[in-house]
């Protein structure tokens, strides 16, 4: 498709070839579009916001709508440069707008690829050094939770196999339960937010600390639609989290530390190899500080 994209537009890049710089001579090497004052769109820069899965003639309307947008900016931005009386303004703006986004693309990068790995034993450390620390906000359950029509042939199988603790129950509705349900999630191996759950449910269930410790089974039917929550295990608001549980927020927080930590020490090193380099000055009010 890419290459019918090129074909559509070949025309209007050996059009716009006539009577240019040799600087335009250069983008028209490189599939030229549009150029205004300085500022040039190539067709790669085009085909970039492409979808590759439409139609030839949706794909040349987008060009046209793309370029006619490109250049319709520049003339508006042109215009009103000579008529806004704080354009200064806009352009520092504009300036710390680009620093922000080019410092937030960075610290994204520094998070996948920056900071080393956390030391999981390092975290189990913290956990139990800190457990009078590691208390539960909210109520986090164990379990299995399905949502099912009310008119599935299965319904009642669904209900006695949610109930039982027979491993040919869980192969069941595995089977059966999961192909009859719109939602099935089985977390009876790891802790979770009651509000998950909760929020799966359109019933008030806000006295979640009061729910987990007297529902074992739940099942209620709203509009057709039954929904079904066995609990296995529970903890409520107020107490020590398990340790399975709290190990990934601990490793979360100190991500975060060590990617503080990182950032600072770069910019520290930054400042000074700047200032060595003559690059960055600073003024009598830094240097006391």
């Amino acid at each position: 498709m890419r290459k019918s994209i090129f074909i559509i537009l070949s025309g209007l890049s050996l059009a716009a070839g006539c009577g240019r710089s040799d600087k335009e001579a250069v983008a028209a090497d490189s599939e030229f579009v549009a150029q205004y004052r300085d500022s040039i769109l190539l067709m790669q820069d085009i085909l970039k916001q492409i979808p590759a899965d439409i139609s030839k003639e949706d794909s040349a309307s987008l060009i046209k709508t793309i370029t006619d947008q490109w250049i319709d900016g520049l003339l508006i931005e042109d215009l009103a440069g000579s008529q806004i009386d704080d354009m200064d303004r806009i352009n520092s703006l504009t300036q710390m707008y680009r620093r922000s986004l080019i410092a937030d693309s960075y610290r994204r990068k520094m998070r996948q690829n920056g900071v080393q790995p956390i030391d999981k034993k390092k975290a189990s450390q913290y956990y139990k050094s800190h457990i009078s620390e590691m208390k539960l906000e909210r109520p986090i359950i164990k379990g299995l939770f399905i949502r099912l029509p009310s008119t599935s042939r299965h319904i009642d199988e669904v209900r006695g196999w949610m109930k039982s603790d027979d491993p040919e129950s869980y192969d069941q509705l595995e089977n059966t339960g999961r192909r009859e349900a719109t939602v099935f999630r089985y977390f009876a191996d790891r802790w979770i937010d009651f509000d998950v759950i909760a929020d799966e449910i359109p019933k008030n269930l806000s006295e979640a600390d009061k729910f987990v410790e007297e529902t074992t089974d739940f099942e209620t039917e709203i509009n057709g639609t039954v929904y079904i929550l066995h609990l296995t295990d529970h903890r409520k608001s107020g107490e020590t989290m398990p340790e399975e549980y709290a190990i990934p927020l601990i490793e979360d927080r100190m991500s975060t530390q060590n990617l503080a930590d990182y950032e600072i020490g770069l910019i520290k090193a930054l400042r000074k190899s700047a200032i060595e380099n003559n690059i960055l000055k600073e003024g009598n009010y830094l240097k006391e500080k």
